[in-house]
Formats: structure tokens, C-alpha cells, sequence
């Protein structure tokens, strides 16, 4: 299932793009959309606090109470790495939707084309990164798991692994450190921290002579002797991706 949320104050443009999904899904029933609508920011942040995120979030800029630039950057406060596509009539906060990390930012009126054209793309990329999926024997069964979806691993109680996902999921999996790595770096931002931990670099927020701060809020130990390396392997991250 993949959840869409639609977030505009104005019913007829909820009911016109609800409409373009809808027609979507019905020619596409393997992606089996599920469309949620709300008319109010607080509307749409409250669901999510309550009931977790999207994967994709359709939001318009200027609504009452809250621009939807506004939302998107407090779901990203929040660690969502939910996909957004931002409608508007201005092109005023294209720069700003972007460094949001927004896939598209598109100008109304919304056509039918302009928007199935995105949401093509979109699912062929989801497409490609689903092939690197990952299954895991736990205590509770088979389990499949994308690793680009891990924060980090840690080794738990018994020598088991704990892997915390994005999802706010733990999974027990037995297995060693090195062989948990060995199947999550097929990731390219994963490195591993001491003799204990795997860290996907791409959640890490801030780290310090002992700790990492991720993007969810997770605050993480890990053994000083490998701050030196950690923080080198960060920062080489951090130009990777600026470039």
C-alpha cells in the first residue's frame, strides 16, 4: 500500500487532484494508492502524530493558519523522509520546496499530464530502490526489509542485533555485526562505529565525542575510539552530497 495525502484549503482543488489519483491507481491497481485528504495543516500534522506518515505528501503553499512550506519543514524536524510534491499559484517558494527536498513543485492549475508525469517517475525510482531489498530471519519470522529505511543497528541482548528503522521498528535479528553490515552496504551510506554498530549516515544529525544525533531524535552511545573516524567519515558524506 502506499499512503498519498493531499493537503489544500480549497475543497474543489482537493476534490480535482483526489480525482487525478484515483484515475491513477485505477490504471496502476500493483501500487495500491490509498488517498487521505485534509483541509487544514494542523489537520494534516495532528493524523501523523497520531498515526504515523505518508509516503507521499501533495501539500499547496498557501493555506490558512500555515504555509506548506511550514509543514513540510516541520515533518522533516520530525525525521519524516516522506516525498512531497508542493501545488501552488506562486513560483515564489520554489528555491525554499527544493531544499526541502521536495520531487516537484508544480504551478496550478494542476493538469491530469503534469501530475501523472511526476507520480511516473516517482514509482519507477521507488521501483528501483525496492530491488534492494534485504530478508532477515527474526525471532518472529521472515522479514523483508529495505535497508536505505535503517538508521542504525546495534548489538543487543545475547549478542542479537537491533535494527532501528525509520518506521520507529525494532527488529531482532542473530547474526554478528559484520554480518548485518555486509547485507545493509549494499546502501553506499552505511558505515560501521566500533565493533557494534552500523550507522546509516544519512539519518545522522549531529555527533558528538560520544553520542549521534538522528533525525528522528534517537540519541545513540558509541565507543569514544571511534569518534575520529565517524566524524571523518560524516564529513566526507556531507561534501558527497552538498556536490
Amino acid at each position: 500500500m502506499f499512503k498519498v495525502a493531499i493537503c489544500d484549503d480549497e475543497t474543489n482543488e482537493i476534490e480535482c487532484i483526489s480525482r487525478i489519483l484515483v484515475k491513477y491507481s485505477d490504471r496502476h491497481p500493483e501500487y495500491n494508492l490509498k488517498i487521505y485528504t485534509f483541509t487544514a495543516p494542523v489537520e494534516l500534522l495532528d493524523y501523523i502524530s497520531l498515526n504515523g506518515g505518508f509516503d507521499l505528501v501533495i501539500l499547496d503553499i498557501y493555506m490558512a493558519g500555515m504555509l506548506g512550506t511550514d509543514v513540510a519543514r516541520e515533518l522533516r524536524n520530525f525525521g519524516d523522509q516522506c516525498e512531497l510534491i508542493f501545488l501552488t499559484s506562486s513560483r515564489d517558494f520554489a528555491i525554499e520546496a527544493f531544499e526541502l527536498d521536495a520531487i516537484q513543485y508544480i504551478l496550478k492549475p494542476c493538469s491530469e499530464i503534469t501530475l501523472t508525469k511526476n507520480l511516473d517517475k516517482l514509482f519507477k525510482r521507488i521501483n528501483m530502490q525496492n530491488r534492494q531489498i534485504i530478508t532477515l530471519k527474526t525471532s518472529n519470522g521472515i522479514f523483508r526489509l529495505a535497508p536505505r529505511n535503517v538508521i542504525f543497528t546495534e548489538t543487543g541482548r545475547n549478542n542479537y542485533q537491533m535494527i532501528h528503522t525509520i518506521h520507529g521498528e525494532k527488529i531482532e535479528v542473530r547474526m554478528t555485526t559484520s554480518e548485518l553490515f555486509e547485507l545493509l552496504s549494499q546502501n553506499k551510506y552505511f558505515v560501521k562505529c566500533g565493533a557494534s554498530i552500523n550507522v546509516n549516515l544519512k539519518y545522522v544529525r549531529q555527533i558528538t565525542r560520544d553520542t549521534i544525533r538522528f533525525d528522528t531524535g534517537e540519541l545513540l552511545n558509541y565507543p569514544y575510539r571511534a569518534h575520529q573516524k565517524l566524524k571523518e567519515q560524516f564529513m566526507s558524506f556531507q561534501m558527497d552530497k552538498d556536490d
